[in-house]
Formats: C-alpha cells, structure tokens, sequence
C-alpha cells in the first residue's frame, strides 16, 4: 500500500471534485427550473458513460500500469469539466455526464485493481475499507465545498477544474509506480479482455465463481447513483434551503467514511453474505422511516445512518468476489465489477425519478426500501457457485 500513497492522494483529490460537480449539475438543473425526471435523465448519462468505459478500459490499465492511467483519465475529466461553464443546457450536460462517466470508470479500474493487487486476501476487506474511507472523505469534502458559490454562479464549477487539476500532481510526483502485467491468456473468458464480447463472457464467468455479485452489485449502483443525483432534489421538496442542502450532504456523506473500516473487518470475520444481509436489511428500516418523517434533524440522522450503511455494500461485494478470482484476473475484475455497477448506475436517478413523480419528494426512499428488501433476501439465497479459488473465503 506505500507505494501507492501518490495514487490514492490524488484520488481523494479528484472525488472531491466529482461529488462536488455531481450535486452543482443537480441543484443547477433545479435553479432552471427543470424537474426530477429531467435530473434523473441527465445524471443517468454519467453512469451510461461508465458502461462504454467498462466495456473496454481493462486492458488499458492492465497494459500501462493505474497510475499512467489515472493520468490520463483524471485529465480527460478536467476538459470534460470546462464544458459545464460553456453551455446551459441538459443535452450538452447529458453528452458532458457520458464523457465524465467514461473517465472516471478508468480512474475506477486503476485504483481498484492497484489496492488489489498489493494486499492479501486476509486483510482484503480491510484494505478495500482504507480506499473507501479515501473515497468517501473525498466525496464529504466535495459537498462542503457546495457552500462556496450559488448554484447558478461560476464560481463552483472553477473550484471543479481546479481540483481535478490538482488531483494530477501527487500521482506523478510521490510514491513508487506500480506496474500491472497484462495477464497471460487463458481458458476463463474472464482471463482474455481484449474486446467488449469477451467482457460480456467474463460476466457470465462471474456470475459462476460468485453467483450473488452481480444483482447485489447492480443494487448497490442503483442506490448510489439514486442517493447522489436525488437527494438534493428530495431535501429541496421537503423544504431545506440551498445552504441547508449541502451541509446536509456533506454531513451524511461522513457516515460512509466512518463505516468503510468496521463493516470491512466484519466483512473479514462474519464473512460477506452475512455482512451483506444484516447491512441491507437495517438501511431498509433507515429507508422505510425517511419516506414519512419529515422533522428536519430526524431526517439528518436517518440518512446519515442510510449512508454509513448503503455506500459500505460494494466495498463488501467487491471484497467477495476478489476472495474468489485469481491474481492475473484481478483488474479485468475490477472492470467487470465496475461494468455491472453502473449498469445499475444508469438506471438508478431514472428509476428513482419516476417513483418521485408517483409518490412525492419520499417516493426517492419508496425505491430504496424496494432495492435494500431484495439485496437483504438475496443474500440469504443459496450459493450456486462453481470453480471457486479459495472455497473458505465470502461465505
């Protein structure tokens, strides 16, 4: 992991200026005037962006090493981000969220598959849980940082730029470099990632080595992306001013990162199904009691309690299935991984707007009681999994 220090500096850095940016596009759209279907729609591009990258990033990384690609890509997000300041409109936005997805999912890859390939399975989770905390630390910051400018105003979009510039330096000038081997070709589809079919093989590959990770991934993307592009929107229905709305966010968005390290080390001892079972189902309860009440510092508790338990659950599913694959199948892991997240990614803002239009501002929780009812039933569902590298591990 020390060799990694520049890396994961920089990528705390740049998810900083992605929340920051992620919620700014919302509460934009909102100060226009437009709905939460429109919202949904345009932030449900940044997750279709995630599903071209997936497809066929892997080998890129797995060719030039994470941080030559976190480089790259981390500077394709700061063009990306000069758009927001030159257009006005949700279907420039829409095309400036595909691009960001695209980069950002190979910003993804490279730090997943760096973390992973420097830890042993036994502290897996916990590792997995030290690159969340980053995540989310970044993330929190992010929507602190919403307070600086008002929505419509220049000012927030510069401090993105800014960020994601800054995000380059300590990868390039700190730590040593680490150097993926592309692996060897294989049997397993999974072990061959040299075009998007062979991607689409591995997730059938996948889904045979750890057959709950892919609905449990695509539920997991489905509540991220819903909580991300939404809950400004549902804060803003129910009444919280603008200023209010990014304390709130930033505030809730601390839960996550004081989760990361204790779900990973019960992950480590409980195992992954249990661990995923008992997280899902409490968020439910979290989800149920934020579609009625409507006291603002009842609000505050109940989303920073859904937070700390909902942005733990890929950590958890990612751990479990890297339990399971072998070391030269890691990053093309990853990919996969990060592909079925954001299938998940791309329909969540959509989804959960439809179930606002129906049901209110709550109609947001209506979804996510849905999605945390069926990860909590999944994962007491019977394990099928066949050709496991290490049969004692993610139980």
């Amino acid at each position: 992991m020390r060799s990694l220090v520049g890396l994961l500096s920089g990528y705390t850095i740049l998810v900083g200026g992605n929340s920051l940016l992620t919620t700014l596009v919302s509460l934009r759209m909102l100060h226009a005037e437009h709905g939460a279907l429109a919202v949904g729609l345009v932030q449900s591009c940044y997750y279709v962006g995630f599903i071209g990258g997936a497809l066929g990033l892997g080998p890129l990384v797995s060719r030039i090493g994470p941080q030559r690609a976190f480089i790259g890509f981390a500077a394709t997000t700061a063009l990306a981000a000069l758009g927001y300041q030159s257009f006005d409109s949700p279907h420039a936005w829409a095309v400036l969220r595909l691009v960001m997805g695209f980069s950002m999912v190979g910003v993804f890859t490279s730090i997943e598959s760096g973390v992973n390939g420097a830890v042993q399975n036994a502290q897996r989770g916990r590792a997995f849980a030290i690159y969340l905390v980053l995540t989310y630390l970044g993330v929190s910051a992010g929507q602190f940082l919403l307070g600086v400018s008002t929505p419509g105003s220049p000012a927030g979009h510069a401090l993105v730029n800014g960020l994601f510039v800054a995000a380059l330096v300590p990868v390039a000038l700190i730590g040593d470099w680490q150097h993926v081997a592309a692996p060897k070709p294989a049997t397993t589809p999974l072990a061959t990632p040299k075009r998007p079919a062979l991607l689409l093989d591995g997730l059938r590959e996948l889904t045979r080595v750890a057959p709950r990770s892919v609905p449990a991934c695509i539920g997991a993307g489905l509540l991220s992306s819903a909580f991300y592009a939404l809950t400004p929107v549902y804060l803003a229905d129910i009444g919280y001013p603008s200023s209010d709305i990014s304390h709130a966010m930033g505030g809730v968005l601390i839960g996550a990162l004081l989760s990361q390290w204790p779900v990973g080390r019960l992950s480590d001892r409980l195992g992954r199904r249990a661990t995923l079972g008992a997280v899902a189902l409490i968020a439910a309860f979290a989800a149920a009691a934020l579609i009625v009440i409507r006291i603002p510092l009842l609000i505050d508790v109940l989303l920073f309690l859904y937070v700390a338990l909902t942005f733990t659950l890929y950590g958890v599913i990612v751990s479990d299935v890297n339990d399971r694959v072998d070391q030269a199948r890691r990053v093309q892991t990853s990919a996969t991984l990060l592909l079925v997240f954001s299938l998940g990614g791309a329909a969540g803002p959509t989804l959960a707007s439809l179930f606002m239009r129906l049901f209110g501002a709550g109609g947001l929780y209506v979804f996510a009681l849905a999605v945390t009812l069926a990860l909590a039933a999944l994962s007491r569902a019977p394990e099928r999994a066949v050709g496991v590298s290490n049969p004692e591990a993610g139980n």
